[in-house]
């Protein structure tokens, strides 16, 4: 109990030392007509932004007991609508400007209270969530779909980039081991170990794999092997990883082999949760139980 007690003080201590850091730059205040205070520790320049228009902005918060909620990491981008002034959380960005670092307070009420399906017991309804907001930009629909191709072209060339280390790394990892793979147009690479029998299987076919999933460093993050039971799921849909999708279709019924998926074809640059690192060359060894 006294360790929970440190503990939550500690996480409010952290809150009080944001908000003096904050307010050593400015004291600036504004009241909002629904009770809102938005308090400025950074101020903006321009207009705010008006229906139609879209706005990039960082958020995160905490609930009420000083615990990190959400932390949006990268920026969050979203199209205001005359819907925004009935809503507190939007109603606060809706008066923020390009540059504006702002910090505010919602109640449980305001803020969950607009959000379909929320639950939360109504004796916790007028506690305070803490929310910290910096705004990037505001663009115009056309400045936004703009941005949207460059980014798409920036993300293309880092594919691109990230394919080509990643090729080198399969290669080398496949001489040094004797390793004798199939490549593919894609990228991926993969070694029929033992043939099966009939067709291979095919988009839309309903598969059933037993699988051990390494990184390239033989350091295993998954095995249904040790769940007994085979993944089941229907391929070339989109439930799995794309080197999935690809790969299962050069196996036939009772085939077994291996798959070598560069990250493109696996989880890219986000990775996948703390076992699989961002840009990870994933390795399967898997066998085709049955297909229909």
């Amino acid at each position: 109990m006294r360790n929970n007690l440190i503990t939550r003080k500690m996480k409010y201590y952290h809150l009080i030392i944001i908000l003096l850091m904050m307010f050593s730059c400015t004291n600036r205040e504004v009241v909002l007509d629904n009770g809102v205070s938005i308090k400025y520790f950074k101020n903006g320049i321009g207009d705010v932004v008006e229906n139609d228009e879209f706005i990039m902005l960082n958020i995160q918060y905490f609930d009420y007991e000083g615990n990190e909620e959400f932390n949006s990491q990268e920026p969050i981008v979203q199209l205001k609508d005359s819907l925004w002034e009935n809503i507190p959380f939007l109603n606060v960005i809706s008066n923020l400007k390009v540059g504006d670092s702002v910090f505010f307070q919602l109640s449980l009420d305001q803020f969950f209270g607009y959000i379909p399906g929320a639950n939360y017991p109504d004796s916790l309804g007028s506690e305070l969530m803490s929310f910290y907001t910096g705004v990037q930009d505001i663009m115009t629909k056309e400045e936004f779909e703009n941005y949207q191709r460059e980014q798409f072209e920036k993300m293309k060339m880092n594919d691109d980039q990230q394919l080509s280390i990643d090729l080198e790394l399969i290669d080398n990892y496949l001489k040094e081991n004797n390793i004798n793979a199939i490549k593919t147009e894609s990228g991926l690479r993969y070694v029929v170990e033992k043939d099966g029998e009939g067709r291979n299987a095919a988009p839309g076919d309903n598969v059933s794999v037993h699988y051990t999933g390494m990184l390239l460093s033989g350091e295993v993050f998954d095995s249904s092997l040790n769940r007994g039971e085979p993944l089941s799921f229907t391929l070339g849909q989109g439930m799995v990883i794309k080197g999935w999708d690809e790969g299962i279709t050069y196996f036939n019924k009772n085939a077994k082999g291996t798959i070598y998926i560069p990250s493109s074809l696996g989880y890219g640059s986000r990775g996948a949760g703390g076992a699989i690192p961002p840009n990870a060359i994933l390795v399967f060894e898997i066998e085709l139980v049955d297909f229909n």
